[in-house]
């Protein structure tokens, strides 16, 4: 006699999403083999969804085999990744079944704990940094108007030395 696996319903609701939202060239089949689960049993599941039988939403509190995997804690995400960390393929799929997430999810989890984070001292000396930029572009900014200025007044001093002439005249001498 052949024993039945009990699936959670987050776990259903997530096979169907997966199979229903499904990149073009991949198989429902490859995705029924990948969650180790029968392609007869994914097929009920996704006619289930249809006939709304599923169509609820999942709790999101409760024992961990019913949590949505958004809302697991850092410690619990943690906690998946060491107890499947070294087992067979298999053993995770049968592992994510009991806690009603995807083998991705843990994908996904040891792929964040692993993607380096920025640390205290270079977020303050990026600041510093920072305020060094603004304070150059401040000072460029301000040697740019300067130089405009002259550059407007040597014309200016042209433009009257050529309609006046060289001679230099003193229009305040009596």
């Amino acid at each position: 006699m052949k024993m039945l696996k009990k699936y959670t319903k987050t776990f259903k609701i997530e096979a169907v999403r997966k199979a229903v939202s499904r990149n073009p060239g991949t198989s429902i089949n490859s995705i029924a083999r990948s969650l180790n689960v029968k392609i007869t049993t994914l097929h009920g599941w996704i006619k289930a969804m249809d006939n709304k039988l599923l169509r609820e939403d999942p709790p999101s509190r409760g024992g961990i085999g019913e949590k949505n995997p958004c809302h697991w804690s850092s410690e619990e995400k943690l906690q998946a990744i060491m107890d499947t960390a070294r087992l067979p393929q298999e053993e995770v799929s049968q592992y994510c079944r009991k806690k009603g997430i995807f083998p991705h999810h843990i994908d996904q989890w040891k792929a964040e704990f692993v993607k380096p984070t920025a640390r205290p001292e270079n977020d303050t000396h990026l600041k510093q940094l920072k305020k060094e930029v603004n304070r150059l572009n401040g000072e460029l900014n301000r040697k740019e108007k300067a130089l405009a200025e002259a550059a407007a007044l040597l014309m200016l001093k042209k433009k009257a030395q050529a309609l006046w002439g060289d001679g230099e005249v003193d229009y305040f001498q009596s």
